[in-house]
């Protein structure tokens, strides 16, 4: 019914992405017989308290037609919201944003994160690097971890403590830490190094995965001092460079070390995803 028009938007867009995974939530909304605009919504357990939606708008109509729609499918997602106890209405997608998100910029959706997922080739990313002087630092690995059950504990705490703050514009679900211990530690590298340690406390931790063959991804990270993230990072490459080619990372705006990180790496030119928030 409405594939004609998304006809002409790109795959990775969320809205075509949103349709194929909720279409049970799927609504459209017509002037006379044409369709001029369609969204969906749904709920992400790990952040309850906004309702997360996709909406699309056809750029051919006028101004006064596209304002009518979006103001008619924002206030059925608003109505939707309340009914499922959301305190917010939630919308992401690559930049530049396409029509209806380019409007609800002027009616209170608040650019609150930047993600990038970029990569670079190993290689180059062990050239760029200036050697930090090692310090009497221990790294860790996951397996090391794995029998020091109060290490994991506070390496699960640490990092849940992180995510909490770098996410407080659209607050994370209260769960157990066992919750969040099972799905930060699922894909860890297990001999690769995980944290830096000094008198059994955490200096710095990066979790680190491989997303792809031969592809090393910078997840979740945390330090009380750049200077030990980095030279985490460095243990990190440096143990990578014999099995990996490729790395890469998924960043966000609101995590300063995570950017910081960014920066310190030349990696390619990637898409942009951007999230806007409208508080209720």
């Amino acid at each position: 019914m409405y594939n004609e028009l998304l006809a002409d938007v790109i795959e990775d867009r969320e809205i075509k992405t949103a349709t194929k995974q909720y279409p049970q939530n799927v609504r459209t909304y017509c002037l006379g017989n044409k369709i001029v605009g369609i969204s969906t919504y749904w709920k992400n357990g790990f952040h309850p308290y906004s309702l997360s939606f996709a909406a699309y708008l056809s750029p051919n109509f006028s101004a006064a037609e596209l304002e009518r729609v979006y103001l008619q499918i924002v206030a059925d997602l608003t109505k939707k919201a309340q009914q499922e106890d959301c305190q917010a209405l939630i919308t992401y997608d690559y930049a530049p944003q396409l029509l209806f998100n380019f409007l609800a910029q002027d009616d209170g959706f608040n650019l609150i994160r930047k993600t990038v997922e970029p990569k670079m080739s190993l290689q180059s990313a062990m050239e760029g690097l200036t050697p930090i002087k090692k310090s009497n630092l221990k790294a860790i690995t996951l397996h090391q971890v794995q029998l020091d059950s109060e290490m994991r504990e506070k390496i699960a705490q640490i990092s849940f403590s992180d995510y909490q703050r770098n996410h407080l514009a659209n607050p994370v679900a209260e769960i157990p830490l066992t919750e969040w211990d099972n799905m930060v530690f699922a894909d860890q590298l297990e001999d690769a190094p995980l944290a830096l340690i000094s008198m059994n406390q955490i200096e710095a931790y990066c979790f680190s995965f491989e997303d792809n063959p031969k592809e090393l991804t910078l997840g979740w990270m945390g330090a009380g001092d750049l200077s030990r993230l980095m030279e985490l990072q460095q243990i990190l490459l440096l143990w990578a460079n014999k099995n990996f080619q490729v790395l890469s990372g998924e960043f966000d705006s609101t995590d300063q070390l995570s950017m910081k990180t960014y920066q310190q790496y030349a990696f390619e030119l990637c898409p942009v995803y951007e999230t806007y928030l409208k508080r209720l």
